[in-house]
C-alpha cells in the first residue's frame, strides 16, 4: 500500500540539523497513530505550540551555551598558551576585552539555563520565558563565538582537523533562525505576547471587550489598569530613591538586587505607559523590541543573582558576578532610554523617564579593571574557570587540539610563572626541574599554535596550471600603441 516517504532535505551549513518534509499520496493513517488517541484529533497545532513553549527554551540554548563554554575552555586556554612579543596574548588588553565578553556571556547563560530548567522541573511551561531563552542565549552564543574567532586568528579561519571553532561558527545561525527566528521573537513575541499574559488586568480587559456588552467588566479592568500604573509609578520613584543610597561595598548581592528591583518597577511602569499606544504597540516593532530587551535582561539579571546565591562558595566568583550584573544593568538602562527617546506619542517618553531616570543615565559598562579580572578568570587555572567549563566534552584522543589545550594551558601558565620568578630573583637560571617544565610547556606551545595546511586543495596540487592566474598583466594580449603623427599643440591658460 502507499506509504509516506521522506522528501528532499535541506543542508543548513553542513550542520547535523534534520530539516525537510514528509510526502505521500493516498495513504491511510489509523486513528490509533494520532498522538493522544482519537480525542486529540485536530489538536496537533496546540501540541506543537506547547512543545515549542518548553523545548525552544532548552535545546537551542543548550547548543549556544555549549559553544560559549567551549570558547571559555579552548579559546581562554589558547590565549594563555600563545605568545606574541614573548607575552601570552591573554595578557594583552585587546584580547582581554574579547575574553571578558566570553566569560560574562557564559556565566549569564548558565544562570538563565539553570533557572529555566528549575521552572520546567516544577511543572511550569513558561512560553514567554522560553522565547527569552531562545533569543538571548543564541544571540550571546553568536557573540561568544565571534569573539573567540577574533582571539584565535588564523587558527580559526583555516579549515582542518585542528580547527575547533569553524563548526560552531557555521551552525550558530541555524539556532538563531529555527523555532522562531530571533528577529521575530524579539520584535513581536517576547513583549507583544508576553504583555497580554503577564499583565494582571490586561487579559481581563480583552475578555470583557470580547463579551460585547460587558461594560461593567470593562470599566472594572480599566480602573484596575490605571491603579496598577500609579502603583508602579510610586514603586519606580521610591525604589529609585532607595537605590541612590545603596553602595557596592559589602554585600554585592544586596547591592545588585536593589538596582534590579528598581529597574523591574521602571519596566512595569513603562509597560503600562506603552498600553496608551493600543493595538499599535504590537506593530511598533522598534519599541516592542526594546521592551523585549528590557524584559529579557531583567530575567537574566534575576537568574544571575539566583545562580550566584547558590554558588557563591566558588572562590573568585564575586568578580564574575559583579561584572555580569554591571553589563546587564547597563543593557536594561540603554533599552529603556531607547524607549524614552523614540516613544511615538509626543512628550510621553520624557514623562516616562522622569520617575525612572530623573538624572539621566546612571550606569556604565564594566570597567577595564572588571574586564581584566574576568579575562584572568577565563584564561588561568582557577575554580571559576573550572565552574564555567563543567560538563564540557573533551576528547580522549591525545592529538585532539582541544584536549591538547586543556593539558597545555596549566603547563604553560606554570612555566611562565617560573620564568617570571627567575627574573624577579635577579635573572637567575631555572633549576633543572624548572627547566624541564619550561621545555615541556614550550614543546606543547609550539605544536598547538600550528595552523592546518595541506599539500592539496580540492584534490589539486598547488603548483599546477589551475593555480596560475589567467587574469594578470602577463596573461593579457599585448597592445601596440603607435606614435601619433604631427607635433603636440601647446596650450595656454
Amino acid at each position: 500500500p502507499p506509504a509516506p516517504r521522506p522528501a528532499p532535505r535541506h543542508d543548513p551549513f553542513g550542520s547535523p540539523f534534520m530539516n525537510g518534509t514528509v510526502k505521500g499520496e493516498s495513504f491511510f493513517v489509523p486513528m490509533t497513530c494520532i498522538i493522544g488517541g482519537e480525542e486529540q484529533a485536530g489538536l496537533g497545532w496546540n501540541m506543537l505550540m506547547e512543545c515549542l513553549g518548553a523545548g525552544r527554551g532548552v535545546s537551542l540554548p543548550a547548543g549556544a551555551i555549549a559553544a560559549s563554554k567551549m570558547a571559555v575552555l579552548a579559546v581562554g586556554g589558547y590565549a594563555r598558551i600563545r605568545k606574541q612579543f614573548k607575552v601570552p596574548i591573554a595578557s594583552m588588553q585587546g584580547v582581554q576585552e574579547k575574553l571578558a565578553v566570553i566569560g560574562i556571556n557564559t556565566f549569564g547563560m548558565m544562570a538563565a539555563q539553570n533557572m529555566f530548567n528549575s521552572f520546567l522541573e516544577a511543572g511550569e511551561t513558561p512560553s514567554c520565558l522560553s522565547a527569552v531563552m531562545k533569543h538571548m542565549c543564541t544571540e550571546r552564543g553568536r557573540i561568544s563565538i565571534n569573539e573567540g574567532m577574533d582571539v584565535m586568528g588564523g587558527a580559526a579561519i583555516c579549515n582542518g582537523p585542528n580547527n575547533f571553532m569553524a563548526g560552531g561558527y557555521g551552525s550558530i545561525p541555524v539556532s538563531i533562525t529555527v523555532e522562531g527566528a530571533n528577529v521575530l521573537t524579539r520584535s513581536l513575541i517576547i513583549f507583544g505576547q508576553g504583555l497580554t499574559r503577564s499583565h494582571p488586568h490586561l487579559l481581563g480587559l480583552i475578555e470583557a471587550i470580547q463579551d460585547g456588552d460587558n461594560l461593567e467588566g470593562f470599566n472594572k479592568e480599566l480602573t484596575n489598569i490605571i491603579k496598577h500604573a500609579f502603583t508602579n509609578l510610586g514603586r519606580s520613584i521610591t525604589r529609585g530613591l532607595g537605590a541612590q543610597v545603596t553602595f557596592r561595598g559589602g554585600d554585592l548581592l544586596a547591592y545588585h538586587e536593589t538596582h534590579m528591583s528598581r529597574m523591574a518597577a521602571n519596566f512595569a511602569f513603562c509597560a503600562d505607559c506603552g498600553m496608551t499606544m493600543g493595538g499599535g504597540l504590537k506593530t511598533a516593532e522598534f519599541i516592542s523590541g526594546r521592551y523585549a530587551d528590557v524584559l529579557s535582561n531583567l530575567y537574566f539579571g534575576y537568574a544571575v543573582m539566583w545562580y550566584y546565591k547558590n554558588n557563591r562558595n566558588v572562590p573568585g566568583i564575586d568578580a564574575m558576578f559583579d561584572a555580569t550584573m554591571t553589563q546587564i544593568r547597563y543593557d536594561v538602562q540603554e533599552a529603556l532610554f531607547g524607549i524614552f527617546g523614540n516613544f511615538p506619542i509626543p512628550g510621553f517618553g520624557r514623562l516616562m523617564q522622569l520617575p525612572c531616570f530623573p538624572r539621566g543615565r546612571e550606569f556604565a559598562r564594566p570597567t577595564d579593571k572588571q574586564r581584566a579580572a574576568v579575562a584572568e578568570l577565563v584564561s588561568t587555572p582557577n575554580p571559576v574557570r573550572d565552574f564555567l567549563t563543567e560538563n564540557t566534552f573533551v576528547s580522549k584522543d591525545p592529538t585532539d587540539r582541544v584536549a591538547m589545550i586543556v593539558k597545555a594551558a596549566p603547563m604553560c601558565f606554570e612555566a611562565d610563572q617560573i620564568l617570571a620568578k627567575c627574573r624577579k630573583e635577579g635573572r637567575r637560571s631555572p633549576t633543572p626541574e624548572e627547566q624541564a617544565k619550561i621545555d615541556a610547556a614550550e614543546a606543547m606551545r609550539e605544536e598547538i599554535i600550528q595552523v592546518d595546511s595541506f599539500p592539496k586543495l580540492m584534490g589539486n596540487e598547488h603548483n599546477t596550471a589551475w593555480m596560475k592566474p589567467d587574469w594578470g598583466v602577463d596573461a593579457q594580449p599585448k597592445v601596440t600603441i603607435e606614435k601619433a603623427e604631427g607635433k603636440q599643440q601647446s596650450s595656454s591658460a
